[in-house]
């Protein structure tokens, strides 16, 4: 376990909320790059919010699928739930590739990333925090 305070799991878990508005503002204005590496960051902020929230210290990892994984490979919550994030996982791996791939492109890459791809950015980082909703409500 880790030492993390509560209020910084908060903390994370309110600027992935921003993170998220902000990329639907970006993506709403055709600011494609922008709106994905938000909406990437969004869903990383969650998770590492969801696992600090656990009593963990968040890994360094930048992957969301590694994030996911991080929650799982530790039986961070009940099986129930970690069934629902494999399940998750398995039925958005395409979705969540793109999400990664996005943030890479949209930051690093002299290649722009389109409409269809930054759409799909948003919506998965939608969908992560929804999970990760889910999840918080289910901590004590």
């Amino acid at each position: 376990m880790y030492d993390v305070s509560i209020e910084y799991a908060e903390l994370l878990f309110r600027r992935a909320r921003m993170y998220l508005e902000s990329a639907v503002v970006n993506f709403s204005s055709g600011r494609f790059d922008v709106a994905a590496v938000e909406a990437e960051i969004a869903a990383q902020l969650a998770l590492k919010a969801l696992i600090a929230k656990l009593g963990f210290e968040p890994p360094r990892a930048h992957a969301i699928r590694q994030l996911l994984s991080f929650v799982i490979d530790n039986r961070l919550l009940q099986n129930e739930i970690l069934e629902d994030i494999k399940n998750f996982i398995k039925h958005n791996r395409e979705k969540l590739i793109v999400l990664e791939r996005a943030r890479a492109a949209g930051q690093y890459s002299g290649l722009q990333v389109d409409r269809d791809e930054a759409e799909i950015s948003v919506s998965c980082a939608k969908e992560v925090l929804s999970v990760v909703e889910k999840c918080w409500k289910l901590i004590a």
